[in-house]
């Protein structure tokens, strides 16, 4: 828990002139404040004061800003009892008539010790206030216990961070570097990009955050979420592709463009690392042999391994065809890893093609792997094929309607993972009958993009487009509210989880359920408030369900129990 700074705060509470107020005769001086303040890591506008060397703020300005998070609470006059009320847990009413008062910093105000009442949850206390102009003052520090909320204060940068309550089962933490937000959102991108953030479980109660911005960070968690050690990794080519957790080993991907259509210019090089993240070696591709101008377009690529070969299933924009354009497909590297070579043919179109592919998963089911393409062009579906690089079984596990070449296709991939019998995608989709057209942009006649959380999924023994069982878990098509993308985790063989984010205007509660291994249901929708999900899967580590998000510029880590 963040530490409470020793320097007094006080808050400012704008109450209406709706009664007599008695005032003591201290009286003392107070001017503006020049110290900086942040709610949940956003800087905000507040009037503030500062009394005696002690800042203030209005309140009214704190139940606005804290008002959907934990730390929410309402504020009322009481005029008959000469209080102001404070109601926990309830969304902030605005003032029907806000205060507009101006303040200067170069003159000084009158503060006086005010003999109204406070109130929180019915139950009087203990608080000292002032009046400024009629306006009621109340202390930070007191109401910081009893909201509750978490209060910084950094003297060098003269920076007043306040945070709302973390709820159970989450923890806000330290970082070694500078966050950049990664949270889920309410809009449905027509292709996916590489995924920048990892959680990565280190299988001895720790975790380490991966992310690629500029260079690649990796920060260690231990089970309590304290940071413990940090490193960085500098790009190897400019253009971050992927990264992957394997049983002994670490891999990166990195690429670089090739529009001169460069036969000998390496595209795509997959970095080995140990579990230390020290380099080990490398694997390259170049230009002529896999036919790339952009490595990773429109994609967001995955990795998987089994004994000691890895697939990398991405995306690419491929050389100038006949008609002289660059297409987008998928691009499927199998590395040896004994050798570090490529065993796979790279061509123009290789055996389990598709374009446009326009997000990217892959599972090893024993010794064979599986893909998974959102599909768009040829074939225009959710599409699996299952093969060892010469030979493929192709599915289509969710047809989509409109015409070839369309990118906007109204569902998106959330997660590919498999049971004991089955292989199971979360997606989710539009109801495709309200749309009159499919264009490379829009949906035409669709008034609004909401989509059902969908499970397509396709027996192991029967790999036939006709026995995909397609099942709505939740539907949103024709509500108030939209669903995220969602989030499929495996917890066993035949239990899973899907999660995922509802949003209103603002990020709402989250939702998930678990399923069995044929993608039925074992119980109801459960509802946890202020968790946010992010593009970073969550992972399981010990007894629960684990992610983190980066949020205005702060990161929480969230955990779900198991048992």
């Amino acid at each position: 828990m963040k530490r409470i700074f020793s320097v007094l705060l006080i808050v400012l509470l704008v109450i209406p002139a709706l009664g007599t107020t008695t005032f003591a005769s201290s009286t003392v001086k107070a001017k503006v404040t020049e110290s900086s303040t942040y709610f949940d890591g956003e800087q905000r506008d507040l009037n503030g004061f500062n009394i005696s060397n002690n800042n203030y703020f209005r309140l009214r300005d704190v139940a606005e800003y804290f008002s959907g998070t934990a730390s929410q609470f309402d504020i009322t006059w009481n005029k008959a009892n000469n209080a102001i009320e404070i109601i926990t847990g309830q969304a902030y009413t605005p003032e029907k008539k806000a205060s507009s008062n101006y303040y200067s910093r170069n003159r000084n105000y009158s503060a006086t010790l005010s003999t109204s009442k406070v109130l929180v949850n019915g139950q009087l206390q203990s608080i000292t206030a002032y009046n400024i102009d009629e306006n009621n003052y109340v202390q930070l520090r007191d109401l910081a216990g009893k909201i509750p909320f978490d209060i910084e204060y950094d003297v060098q940068s003269d920076r007043i961070s306040l945070f709302s309550k973390v709820p159970d089962h989450a923890y806000r933490v330290k970082t070694a570097v500078g966050t950049e937000s990664n949270a889920v959102s309410s809009s449905f991108p027509r292709w996916k990009s590489t995924v920048t953030s990892y959680l990565v479980n280190n299988n001895d109660g720790t975790v380490s955050v991966l992310e690629a911005n500029k260079e690649v960070t990796i920060e260690s968690y231990n089970e309590k979420f304290e940071l413990t050690g940090n490193k960085s990794i500098p790009f190897e080519l400019p253009i971050f592709g992927g990264f992957y957790s394997g049983e002994k080993y670490n891999y990166i991907a990195f690429g670089q463009e090739n529009r001169e259509e460069n036969d000998s210019k390496e595209v795509i090089r997959i970095v080995r690392y140990d579990k230390s993240f020290n380099r080990v070696d490398s694997v390259s591709i170049k230009g002529g042999e896999s036919y790339t101008v952009s490595p990773f377009d429109s994609g967001s690529g995955s990795m998987a391994e089994a004994g000691d070969t890895l697939v990398f299933h991405t995306s690419r924009t491929r050389y100038t065809t006949e008609d002289k354009l660059n297409h987008q497909s998928q691009l499927t590297i199998i590395v040896n890893t004994q050798t570090m070579t490529v065993t796979n043919d790279l061509g123009r179109f290789q055996k389990n093609h598709v374009s446009h592919s326009f997000d990217q998963y892959v599972l090893f089911d024993g010794a064979t792997h599986v893909l998974v393409d959102h599909g768009d062009a040829y074939p225009r579906s959710i599409v699996l094929n299952k093969g060892n690089g010469t030979s493929y079984n192709e599915v289509d596990l969710f047809n989509i309607p409109g015409k070839i070449g369309a990118n906007t296709t109204g569902v998106s991939i959330g997660g590919f993972e498999m049971s004991s019998a089955n292989y199971i995608v979360a997606m989710n989709t539009i109801d495709h009958s309200l749309v009159k057209e499919y264009t490379s942009y829009e949906m035409v006649g669709l008034e609004k993009d909401q989509r059902d959380i969908v499970l397509s999924v396709l027996p192991k023994a029967n790999l036939s487009s006709t026995a995909v069982n397609h099942i709505t878990l939740a539907k949103y098509v024709g509500t108030n509210q939209i669903a995220s993308i969602p989030k499929l985790v495996k917890i066993t063989d035949d239990k899973l989880m899907v999660l995922w984010q509802e949003f209103d205007k603002e990020p709402g509660d989250l939702k998930y359920v678990l399923i069995n291994g044929e993608g039925a249901t074992t119980g109801g929708i459960q509802t946890i408030k202020n968790f946010v999900l992010s593009e970073s899967s969550p992972i399981v580590s010990g007894d629960k369900i684990v992610w983190y998000t980066n949020n205005k510029g702060s990161r929480l880590f969230y955990s779900i129990p198991l048992n």
